[in-house]
């Protein structure tokens, strides 16, 4: 039993006046003196039965008033629930605890040990606690139901021994996932269960809570009302945090548009620029909250050691991204390394290294034109060299009768429309044995464009035209999903129709269904198509990108988009291609991965097919082997992983999450099981029978009395 106002127990003292009251002799109010004993000694009275207690039941009745009376002030109650309401009594909570990769910064993890260990404890023993752990996904360590099943009192050392052994993983933080996962969790209990109606329900998320956690799922979410959110922040011992990545060495900037931009115009403004084609560009964020701005790089051999002759200075101010043009990893690196950062979780950034593709490109057309008329003077002009590949151009005449190159050390070959028969067979063979050739319609048709076009197509049934325009005409239907096109995809570079044609031609053909046609102009006709001829491909443009044709060549669109032609006639090997981890990979069953420690990863079967899913669980250099072959796989973390800056609880609550108040837990404990025993007291309500036995002792003791009396 427990009472709700303890101190009125004191009451209870008075118990001791009924018995002073009994225990006090009556004395003589009057004295006389007798003259026979005024020459005698005073002696005090002896004790005698008149000065002990004679009357014990009124005694007993009197105290027992005075000791239920103030009983019944202490307002009791029985402090045991229910066996079925000792499962549901309490509060439903749910706790989170963050274990991605930015959990694994100098002192962050053994925080949110200590913080999650102590919001268990002070959760009360009616309290269903379960444990779950997110990063890209939900997992339980303690879940719902089991915390149900287990007996309240061991509840919390259930939950605290979950999160022994429990480690940061190297995945991102999808904290939106996490929650929205929770929620549903949570509320299908209490759809399931009529007795989890009436308790309340919170999440309880302990992370870092950095700006790079991902809450889009969150967008489109109804989060329910009785569900509440509270968020403990854990901080570490740094809070800055740099990130060093190797710039895409397809395409070296930071957005397709940029390229256009800056590839044309510094080739104008700065002769030097070849200079940096042998150069790799590495991009360095340094956080807002960061202490240091100086840091160094280096590349990382095969052993992961610095190679100490690659290492560059720079520095890069708090909230802060610079540029760093670096010398290209020598063969056998494998990785690059910031140092100066004291959060290195993501200090490293891995990659595969080897030889540049060495190719030219060739462009076909008649060298007395004049620049502004000439396909090859722009081409000329674009630095198509980077890391992956280093290509040199080169012209040639119509008509000569020089052997053509092959396609391995010349993957793509412009041509202008105006050909001889001997080209037209030597450009068949050409692509048949695996070249690129991309033809241009720079110039108004004739009989023997007609004629070189069925050579090279096949179709006999085109109708080549002159356009008329009136007075410019636009590109419409362009195919983003294409690979040449999909750097433009985004809504920023999307726009085309700052692009105007002088000239076009117009394709007319009812054979054109197995060519994919990439853009169309806004009358309709064909501007662009593809298809694949032998072991090469065949593309087709129906307009010059001279400006005596159109703006083409001078818009920031042409450079992104000839690129990834280059980019398709030469693909780069597969063991430069980068994944983040988290990614699966679809394996052949007679191939292997091996993790950066050399052990091979196992995988999930597909179901029907032949393979599996393997998936990428840290970072590092992975090996696929197969039968007398090996290629190198580069895993790296999630880039938003690095945003380390802490992020403010409005986010949440812009997306409608309802958030608890961030009270001391303690406090709110203690509230919590106050109210709870007023609940209790109000609900028993002993203090009125115990008041009921005060009058029956008190109606009994004045019925003694009246009997004496009479």
């Amino acid at each position: 039993m427990s009472f709700l106002t303890p101190l009125y127990a004191l009451a209870g003292l008075a118990i001791a006046l009924p018995i002073l009251f009994h225990l006090i002799r009556r004395r003589p109010k009057e004295r006389k003196l007798i003259s026979s004993l005024m020459f005698l000694d005073a002696t005090p009275p002896r004790l005698t039965r008149q000065s002990r207690i004679d009357q014990w039941l009124l005694l007993l009745l009197r105290a027992a008033a005075i000791g239920l009376l103030a009983v019944a002030f202490t307002r009791p109650y029985w402090n045991t629930p229910a066996e079925k309401d000792a499962e549901r009594v309490g509060s439903q909570r749910m706790l989170l605890i963050d274990t991605s990769a930015s959990m694994r910064r100098e002192g962050l993890w053994k925080t949110a040990i200590q913080r999650a260990e102590q919001i268990i404890r002070e959760s009360g023993p009616t309290d269903p606690i379960s444990v779950y752990q997110f990063d890209s996904s939900l997992r339980p360590l303690v879940g719902i139901e089991s915390a149900l099943q287990t007996v309240p009192s061991l509840r919390q050392a259930q939950a605290v021994a979950a999160l022994q052994g429990v480690s940061p993983t190297w995945m991102h933080t999808d904290l939106g996932l996490a929650l929205l996962t929770a929620a549903d969790l949570l509320q299908t209990d209490r759809d399931s269960s009529p007795e989890s109606r009436a308790t309340t329900s919170e999440i309880i998320v302990v992370t870092d809570f950095q700006n790079g956690a991902d809450l889009e799922r969150l967008a489109h979410y109804s989060w329910p009302a009785n569900c509440r959110v509270r968020i403990e922040r854990v901080e570490p011992n740094s809070k800055g945090n740099a990130r060093a990545t190797v710039m895409d060495a397809e395409e070296p900037s930071s957005s397709p548009m940029d390229a256009g931009k800056s590839r044309l115009q510094s080739m104008s403004e700065n002769p030097d620029r070849a200079n940096e084609i042998g150069k790799v560009r590495v991009r360095v964020s340094n956080t807002l909250a960061a202490t240091t701005d100086s840091f160094r790089l280096c590349w990382l051999n095969d052993k992961l050691q610095p190679i100490e002759s690659s290492r560059t200075s720079c520095q890069v101010p708090s909230g802060s991204v610079l540029t760093v043009r670096m010398s290209l990893p020598p063969k056998g690196a494998c990785g690059l390394q910031l140092e100066g950062d004291r959060s290195d979780f993501d200090n490293r950034y891995f990659m595969t290294s080897s030889e540049p593709i060495q190719s030219q490109l060739l462009c076909v057309e008649p060298t007395n034109i004049a620049s502004d008329e000439s396909l090859g003077y722009f081409l000329k002009q674009m630095p198509m060299s980077d890391a992956a590949r280093t290509v040199s151009y080169q012209s040639r005449e119509p008509g000569v009768l020089n052997a053509w190159p092959s396609p391995a050390s010349t993957p793509l070959i412009v041509a202008a429309h105006q050909l001889s028969d001997s080209d037209w067979e030597g450009l068949i063979a050409y692509v048949e044995q695996g070249g690129h050739l991309l033809w241009v319609m720079d110039s108004a048709p004739d009989e023997n464009t007609t004629k070189g076009f069925e050579k090279v197509t096949g179709i006999a049934d085109a109708k080549i035209t002159e356009a008329k325009v009136r007075q410019y005409a636009m590109l419409e239907s362009v195919d983003f999903k294409h690979p040449l096109f999909a750097d433009l995809a985004d809504s920023k570079f999307n726009d085309f129709s700052k692009i105007r044609f002088w000239k076009h031609r117009r394709l007319e053909s009812k054979q054109l269904e197995d060519w994919s046609v990439l853009a169309k102009f806004d009358d309709g006709s064909p501007a662009l198509i593809s298809k694949e001829r032998g072991a090469g491909r065949v593309w087709m443009l129906m307009a010059g990108w001279q400006p005596n044709e159109s703006q083409l060549a001078l818009s920031t669109k042409f450079v992104p988009l000839f690129l990834g032609m280059v980019r398709i006639a030469t693909p780069v090997a597969s063991n430069s291609s980068a994944y983040t981890v988290g990614m699966k990979l679809e394996l052949p069953n007679d191939q292997r991965v091996l993790d950066p420690d050399g052990n091979e990863v196992v995988g999930n079967g597909v179901e029907g097919k032949d393979s599996r899913l393997v998936e990428f669980l840290e970072p590092g250099v992975f090996r696929q082997v197969s039968s007398g072959s090996e290629v190198f796989l580069s895993v790296n973390t999630v880039d938003s992983e690095s945003n380390t800056s802490v992020g403010g609880v409005e986010r949440l609550e812009k997306l409608g999450v309802v958030l608890t108040e961030q009270k001391p837990a303690k406090k709110d404990e203690t509230m919590r099981r106050q109210l709870r025993a007023v609940e209790l007291e109000s609900q028993q309500g002993w203090w009125r029978w115990v008041l009921l036995g005060v009058v029956g002792v008190i109606g009994l003791e004045s019925l003694l009395c009246i009997r004496k009396v009479g």
